[in-house]
């Protein structure tokens, strides 16, 4: 039981996470978005938003923790964005979603 204890896990804070609940209710509502999940582990944590059910996350809010929080955008691996403050990541999101259409 002491091991469970030692074990920190890095999490978001509360506001953090109302900032990017209050983001994915205006993009599920107009159907951008369907679902989330969220992944705690000792290094960093995890918010990951997926656009279909059948598939993996099409974008992924990690906090990485070393000194300092700082928090990285991406999708499919590839970094869009990564900032100390979460705001700039979520500003990054707020832009309409555009997909190029041959």
């Amino acid at each position: 039981m002491n091991n469970l204890k030692k074990s920190k896990f890095i999490r978001f804070k509360k506001e953090e996470i109302h900032q990017i609940m209050e983001l994915y209710s205006k993009k599920i509502s107009i159907g951008e978005w369907k679902d989330y999940s969220i992944s705690f582990q000792r290094s960093y944590a995890v918010f990951a938003i997926h656009r279909s059910l059948k598939l993996g996350p099409c974008l992924e809010i990690k906090k990485n923790y070393k000194k300092e929080s700082i928090f990285t955008l991406t999708s499919q691996n590839n970094v869009i964005a990564s900032s100390k403050n979460l705001g700039k990541v979520i500003n990054y999101l707020k832009k309409p979603y555009l997909k190029l259409v041959k």
